[in-house]
């Protein structure tokens, strides 16, 4: 198993790269729907912690008094459709009565894994890594009052509770730990009936259009941003490179004058309502996808992305630069599939030589001649 104590209990969460799982839930579906192969707990053995989840409402059934089950899903939410809105019986709260918000999904949408059984398989994984934490960050969810409310119920006394940037928390903070991460439509819906940071639902806020670090902030800061246009028609290679394009320019935002605790998040994804997920992603990684691809990765985009965060006047060849280069790593990796070896990877990122990082620049600049920074050669 992939352990990230052992880069040392002082390290904050801004000096670390870490693995994280795009629509960790979706574990089945169509060629275009489908995103991870493992569930919670062996993703969790795989290195990654930070999960991507969307959360609605399905029923069980097409009848009127079905109960009602919270899952993750993967779809466009502005094509969603919510329906009765109030009186259903909540399969995951007991069979109690309760009010909650169906959803429809469009067509190349699906529903993954149940709610309540990946919180179960975040506490059984820190059972057994006592030195580890999960961090859930909830994303585009209806019904945010009642995952507030079961995430609470559930996670118990592996909830991390507390408050100040959790940019800044140490490992020996974070240890058997799960932090559950809400953005700011889901804290205004349920702030008011008590759910904060000290009860265990922490914050969670995207700096990528502008606003300022701050220490006091309960919950995390960053800058990134995934996707492409969902409806893209364009070939698999044309949807990756758009992808390069877009994290690229989001880092580059995220090297402007921004504090250093600031974490970087990309999404080194090619998720779509068209073509197959799965055979992108191998396309992107590579076959092996081993540390000793890190030239090829560079090529692939990679390398631009971290290149965008450097200051203007850093090269990222010059083997004197080479430690700027790796402290301008991008801290949160999201992944599709994710699997040990992409796990292994992204950890090695951290204990990676900074002359590996400097060597593998230098053979895509050279590769690139005349014009670097063009995608041309990259496939």
């Amino acid at each position: 198993m992939i352990n990230y104590y052992q880069l040392g209990g002082n390290k904050r969460l801004c000096d670390i790269v870490v693995a994280g799982s795009h629509d960790a839930g979706i574990t089945s579906g169509g060629a275009n729907e489908q995103t991870q192969n493992l569930d919670i707990f062996d993703q969790a053995r795989a290195g990654v912690r930070v999960f991507d989840l969307r959360i609605a409402a399905t029923k069980a059934s097409s009848s009127s008094s079905a109960p009602v089950h919270l899952k993750a899903f993967h779809a466009d939410p502005k094509l969603m459709f919510n329906r009765d809105k109030t009186g259903k019986t909540l399969a995951d709260f007991n069979g109690r009565q309760g009010d909650v918000t169906t959803t429809k999904l469009p067509l190349g949408g699906t529903f993954g894994m149940g709610l309540p059984d990946m919180l179960d398989q975040a506490c059984d994984f820190l059972k057994y890594n006592t030195t580890e934490f999960l961090i859930l960050k909830f994303d585009k969810c209806k019904n945010w009052l009642l995952i507030a409310e079961i995430c609470v119920n559930k996670l118990g006394g592996y909830l991390y509770t507390g408050t100040g940037s959790l940019n800044e928390k140490t490992l020996d903070d974070l240890k058997r730990k799960v932090v559950v991460l809400f953005t700011q439509s889901g804290l205004d819906a349920v702030s008011g009936q008590g759910y904060t940071s000290a009860t265990g639902i922490w914050g969670c806020k995207s700096l990528t259009k502008g606003g300022s670090y701050s220490s006091t902030y309960d919950g995390l800061q960053y800058i990134g941003k995934g996707g492409t246009n969902p409806l893209d028609g364009k070939s698999d290679m044309g949807k990756i490179a758009a992808n390069i394009a877009k994290q690229g320019k989001l880092m580059r935002i995220g090297a402007r004058g921004t504090d250093p605790e600031v974490m970087g998040m990309l999404y080194w994804t090619t998720t779509g309502l068209k073509r197959s997920i799965h055979d992108r992603d191998q396309t992107m990684w590579g076959v092996n996808k081993q540390p000793s691809l890190l030239a090829q990765l560079w090529a692939d985009g990679f390398g631009d992305a971290i290149e965008e965060r450097l200051p203007v006047h850093m090269s990222p060849t010059a083997h004197a630069n080479g430690a700027v280069l790796k402290a301008f790593m991008p801290n949160i990796v999201m992944v599709d599939f994710a699997d040990i070896q992409k796990g292994t990877f992204i950890h090695g990122l951290n204990t990676t030589a900074t002359t590996m990082l400097t060597d593998a620049a230098q053979k895509i600049a050279a590769a690139r001649q005349p014009k670097r920074g063009a995608l041309k050669g990259l496939f």
